[in-house]
């Protein structure tokens, strides 16, 4: 006898990845929607569905359980990944990179209050949220340039040419600033 089919599982038990989220995600939820979550959570299970064996109702509960939190840690380990890479990033949003600009209320590095810590943390979420909206090509230029690569190398990681990878570099910080602006709620760069 053949158990129930995975698609009508999850349909059915929907609500329970939905708790799941909510109870285990909400960090998360500054960066992503619950849907988007839930959807990542169901993606993963119908990829897995090859190992999935039906057994009986708490099996399957077991299984999705373990399906969502290593969604849930995936999810988490990408944002604190991005965020640890974006400090450097935000000098990119005033548009004075080359001079070693600060991002406009940007509090003062030196500052060590607790208001200081917290809004240097908020612009560095929405700095990973910006840089993560970019398409892959332009995160990795950006990065890379707040990280100090020399353009020679980035042209040859892109297998590009030196005078191209100028072009692009710039596209992708412009493109940078402009969704900065747009996630931080900021005045839209020129």
């Amino acid at each position: 006898m053949s158990g129930p089919v995975l698609g009508d599982l999850l349909e059915r038990h929907r609500s329970r990845v939905e708790g799941l989220v909510r109870g285990e995600a909400k960090g998360l939820l500054r960066y992503e929607t619950e849907e988007d979550l839930v959807q990542g959570i169901v993606l993963r299970a119908l990829e897995r569905g090859g190992d999935f064996e039906w057994r009986d109702e708490p099996s399957f509960l077991a299984w999705i359980r373990r399906i969502g939190e290593s969604f849930i840690a995936d999810r988490r380990s990408h944002w604190s990944a991005l965020k640890r890479r974006s400090g450097k990033v935000l000098r990119f949003a005033a548009g004075d990179e080359t001079r070693g600009g600060s991002v406009v209320g940007e509090p003062a590095a030196d500052a060590t209050g607790p208001s200081s810590f917290a809004a240097r943390r908020e612009l560095i979420a929405l700095a990973a949220k910006a840089l993560d909206l970019l398409p892959p090509r332009d995160r990795d230029l950006v990065r890379w340039s707040s990280e100090g690569v020399a353009l020679e190398e980035q042209a040859e990681r892109l297998g590009i040419a030196y005078e191209a990878v100028g072009k692009a570099r710039q596209r992708a910080v412009d493109r940078f600033r402009k969704t900065f602006a747009l996630v931080s709620g900021g005045p839209k760069p020129g």
